[in-house]
Order: C-alpha cells, then structure tokens, then sequence
C-alpha cells in the first residue's frame, strides 16, 4: 500500500487554492467551527481541466494538497461504499428521511464522480482503497 503522498508524487494533479470569507464570498460554505480561515480548493489536472472543488477549513495557513485530496478521497470512498441514500445517511449521522441529507448526498455523489473523471477508473481505485489514508 502507497502513502498519500506517493500517490501524489506519480500523478499529474495540482491544486490551487484562495481563501473565502464565510459572510459572503460562498453562500454554501459550510463554516468548520474550529477553522479560523475557510478556503475554497480545486483539484485540476496539470492542463487545468476536469476540476474538483472542497471547501477545507485551516488553522493558519492554507490547506496542505495531500489534506485536501484526502478529504475529497475519503468522502469518495463513503459515498462508493454505501448502497444508496439510506445507507449512507445512517453511515454519516443524517436522517434517512431528511431532504437536506440527501441534498447532501447527491453533491456527494457528483463530487465522487467529478474525482473520478479527474484522475480515471484506475487511479481512482487506487487513491480510495490502494492509498494510505492521513
């Protein structure tokens, strides 16, 4: 099993990353509580296409790209795993029955599949069961 960040070393992936401001810049940024500076990231390939975008929270500085990919990886990985809506609610602590869970859930899933059409069925598998999660 690889580390993150040999993943990291033998891919084309780069990351850019500016900050936002909860009060405004992001109607849908989702504040970290414990944050003291929110951040909006793309995941893009070298050429710049086919990008990937998280909101990451950090304490000082902004977020280290190996933090970021395996956030989106590990988020990937859930929606992957579960059979539907009802599982992965259950998985993540939401009501099976909420509408803003599944709301949830399908930008989940539309996240799981833009990282997939970024890196490719191959390295995606790899990043989500072959890596080392941080």
């Amino acid at each position: 099993m690889q580390s993150l960040k040999q993943f990291l070393q033998h891919s084309d992936l780069a990351m850019r990353c500016r900050r936002v401001s909860v009060n405004g810049d992001d109607p849908f940024l989702i504040s970290e509580p414990w944050a003291l500076r929110q951040y909006s990231c793309e995941l893009h390939r070298s050429n710049g296409d086919r990008q990937v975008k998280d909101s990451v929270g950090s304490d000082n500085r902004a977020p280290d790209f190996a933090d970021v990919l395996d956030t989106v990886a590990a988020e990937a990985a859930v929606v992957d795993q579960a059979q539907g809506y009802e599982q992965w609610a259950l998985h993540m602590g939401f009501d099976p029955d909420s509408r803003h869970g599944e709301r949830v859930y399908r930008a989940a899933r539309r996240q799981a599949k833009l990282l997939r059409q970024l890196l490719g069925d191959e390295q995606y598998v790899k990043l989500l069961w072959l890596t080392e999660r941080l």
